[in-house]
């Protein structure tokens, strides 16, 4: 009976110690990788940025109207609006002179 006591008493002192070590290890590893995934993220928002920029340059009006004419294409020569839901609406569909 002595001994399995003193078991008990030895085994409840060592969850005693082991146990806070084993929650503050867990611990430092949970704020390692919190940190890990904060760098992370500060990384992907910057580089989220870097092509918010470059889509913004890219889709500048100069620029596209630059590639436009590289391209050939050219100011429409008329425009033909269409309404919906109006009957017997006949439309030119001409897409760049094709």
């Amino acid at each position: 009976m002595i001994a399995a006591t003193l078991a008990f008493a030895v085994a409840l002192l060592g969850l005693g110690i082991v146990g806070p070590m084993l929650l503050a290890s867990g611990a430092t590893d949970l704020e390692s990788q919190v940190g890990r995934l904060e760098n992370e993220q500060a990384q992907l928002t910057a580089t989220i940025g870097g092509l918010s920029s470059q889509i913004s340059a890219l889709s500048a009006p100069e620029r596209v109207a630059e590639q436009a004419t590289q391209l050939g294409l050219l100011p429409a020569d008329t425009v033909h609006y269409v309404q919906s839901g109006t009957e017997g609406t006949e439309v030119d569909i001409t897409v760049a002179g094709r």
